[in-house]
């Protein structure tokens, strides 16, 4: 998509904008403390028993039987899963920084030591690939097999220290993705406990997919790829799903249109929706936001879902299309309006020498990881803007799926 990253102006945002990020450390191996008693008048020695490292915990078990971890019983699930990827995010309660990720993949045969390096490398690649997003600090490989990748990642809210450790379990291949910025001795003995208990069933149903192109990563060689997915339950109950298609194609795309299928443990598919992306024209390279809701909720006994999208090569739009060349943007503002909705706003310029028809402004709302949290289009009210003729926009977003921290805006039009 078009437009450069802009963030969301609001108390509680500017607040975070002035966070001051503690120096990165690496993190460090944490062992356990015995506790020993001291040796009362009859000269015994009294030796106190270790608490496990998960009291306290809950068990969860994902919903396809793939896996299941313990964690403590007030940190927030939030299941993205979507294709062949189990996904799954936990939170602890006032989390400041990334989620703690868990990505599994069925590659649908067993996993060598030289087929987990393997897919350890196209994983980084897919997921970290962009020097300018991931820098690899280092790696090394566990007792059990597995392995730990260390890394900063750049995020909307800031540098993030990365610990990404690697396995394998007959033919799964997961990956645990965990924020370790700024944590404290008691934090990282919690956070290391939770990854600790991961447990994976070799012998689950999953359908097979790819390590090297997880959901939420724009991967994949098709002429049209997903990226910046999210999922929420509307207040009304609907389930939203979100997130960005790019144009891979070697020519500009139009209608293009997004299907989402629910699907339960044995593959059937138990609801399908679909809807139309925004733009117009999308021109090579470039991304726009979707939206598919499912009215009533996701589906009772639904382990997954799938993303498909369709698209024809552009000939009808094409011709008296206007992209962003077309405009120019200034004075944006995204703030809260007094009835708390996210509103963004700004002024477009027609800087083509005739009138621009149907100018469309396109928003998708982000949060600090990315991934889109709302998305909506309007037209300008002033219709045709004519050549250097100035145009107010204004969109309000009633509804978020998440923390807004910034946004991005693709524009279009007609020849008038």
């Amino acid at each position: 998509m078009a437009g450069t990253f802009r963030f969301v102006e609001s108390s509680e945002n500017a607040q975070r904008g002035k966070t001051r990020f503690p120096l990165m450390r690496l993190i460090v191996t944490l062992g356990l403390i015995f506790a020993l008693a001291a040796c009362d008048s009859s000269g015994a020695v009294l030796v106190a028993t270790p608490i496990p490292p998960d009291s306290g915990f809950r068990t969860y078990r994902h919903a396809g039987g793939v896996f299941s971890l313990r964690l403590p019983p007030d940190w927030a699930i939030r299941d993205v899963s979507a294709g062949g990827v189990t996904h799954v995010e936990f939170s602890p309660p006032g989390n400041q920084g990334l989620p703690l990720s868990v990505y599994i993949v069925n590659t649908g045969q067993p996993i060598t030591t030289p087929g987990l390096l393997d897919y350890l490398n196209r994983y980084m690649s897919a997921t970290h690939g962009d020097p300018n997003v991931y820098q690899e600090v280092g790696r090394s490989a566990q007792g059990d097999g597995s392995w730990r990748v260390v890394g900063i990642q750049q995020t909307g809210i800031g540098p993030r220290q990365m610990n990404t450790f690697i396995g394998a379990t007959g033919s799964f291949f997961s990956a645990i993705e965990a924020d370790i910025t700024g944590l404290d001795d008691a934090q990282l003995m919690t956070l290391r406990a939770v990854i600790n208990t991961l447990r994976i069933d070799p012998n689950a149903s999953a359908a097979i997919g790819d390590p090297a192109a997880p959901e939420g990563a724009a991967g994949g060689e098709g002429t049209v790829t997903f990226s910046a997915l999210n999922t929420w339950i509307s207040p009304a109950g609907d389930f939203v799903i979100a997130g960005l298609v790019q144009n891979n194609a070697n020519a500009p795309l139009e209608a293009i249109r997004v299907t989402a299928r629910f699907y339960d443990a044995a593959g059937a598919v138990l609801a399908e929706q679909g809807n139309v992306v925004p733009a117009e024209v999308l021109p090579v390279g470039l991304s726009a936001p979707f939206s598919v809701r499912f009215r009533g909720g996701r589906p009772a006994k639904a382990v997954r879902y799938e993303l498909s999208a369709a698209a024809r090569h552009a000939e009808y739009a094409l011709p008296n299309h206007l992209g962003e060349a077309a405009f120019i943007r200034g004075n944006e503002v995204a703030k809260y309006n007094a009835a708390g909705f996210l509103t963004v706003s700004g002024d477009l310029v027609n800087q083509t020498q005739g009138p621009a028809a149907a100018v469309k402004v396109i928003v998708a709302v982000l949060d600090s990881q990315g991934r889109v949290v709302a998305t909506d289009s309007a037209f300008l009210p002033k219709n045709p803007l004519m050549p250097g003729e100035v145009g107010r926009f204004e969109i309000t977003f009633p509804e978020l799926g998440g923390a807004a921290i910034g946004y991005q805006i693709l524009i279009e039009g007609r020849k008038g």
